[in-house]
């Protein structure tokens, strides 16, 4: 039971859980997209760097790749994996207004399926009381 609750400190390492700020927050896990630091994951103060509110709150999580052959590697393999993303975004983008496109098309098609059904269903009751008239004639006449 103890390797439960002291899972969460191996996780994270011994780093603080709150940054510097003047109220402090709890940091939170990024991971480096830089060629120095590679898919490295680090905590850091949550406020963004550009609102100018960010402390200087941030501890590595992850030990540095061995040599600069690996982490060109690793930031080769993170370029590939954000272009393979944003072409499957792209994809994805252009197969969602293929499907809205369809949607609109099939939206169009049963409006018109249902003016036409109405029409029938009109034409249906129309022929439905000529022919109750005829019969009524019919009678009229036959009974003559």
């Amino acid at each position: 039971m103890s390797t439960s609750s002291s899972s969460s400190n191996q996780y994270y390492g011994n780093f603080p859980r709150l940054c510097k700020c003047k109220n402090p927050l709890p940091l939170v896990l990024r991971k480096s997209t830089t060629l120095n630091h590679p898919a490295r994951r680090f905590l850091c103060c949550p406020n963004p760097s550009w609102s100018g509110n960010q402390c200087k709150a941030y501890y590595f999580v992850d030990d540095e790749l061995p040599s600069d052959y690996y982490k060109y590697e690793m930031y080769n393999l993170m370029q590939k994996a954000g272009i393979q993303k944003q072409e499957n975004q792209q994809a994805e983008n252009t197969q969602m207004q293929e499907i809205g496109h369809e949607l609109h098309l099939l939206k169009t098609e049963l409006s018109n399926m249902e003016k036409e059904f109405k029409e029938c269903r009109e034409n249906v009751l129309f022929y439905k009381r000529v022919v109750m008239v005829m019969l009524l004639f019919i009678i009229v006449y036959l009974l003559k």
